[in-house]
């Protein structure tokens, strides 16, 4: 690993990235410390977007396969909204009581 001085990393730029590019690792500092780590790109290719959606898609589906299709979701809305129709207008209330100045 190297460590040098901005101010002198600037007349050594290509240098530097040369170095970088052989798999070296530079630190670059200013009044003593480190500032900044130059290290090579990994080589491999970022993956598509469209092969990042497939990919989330693919766990999403297997995510769904092992909790289920969302029937017991289906069961507790139904549920919930049997006692919400039960109980009509009575939760918007007061919990108090004080119906005054309705």
């Amino acid at each position: 690993m190297q460590t040098i001085p901005i101010h002198q990393a600037k007349s050594q730029l290509s240098e530097l990235i040369r170095a970088v590019e052989q798999g070296e690792e530079v630190v670059l500092t200013r009044h003593g410390k480190r500032v900044i780590r130059l290290i090579k790109e990994p080589e491999t290719e970022q993956p598509s977007i469209e092969a990042r959606r497939q990919a989330i898609t693919q766990e999403l589906e297997a995510l769904r396969a092992k909790v289920g299709r969302g029937e017991p979701f289906q069961e507790l809305w139904e549920d919930h909204k049997r006692d919400r129709d039960a109980r009509g207008d009575a939760w918007t209330r007061d919990p108090k009581g004080d119906d005054a100045g309705r």
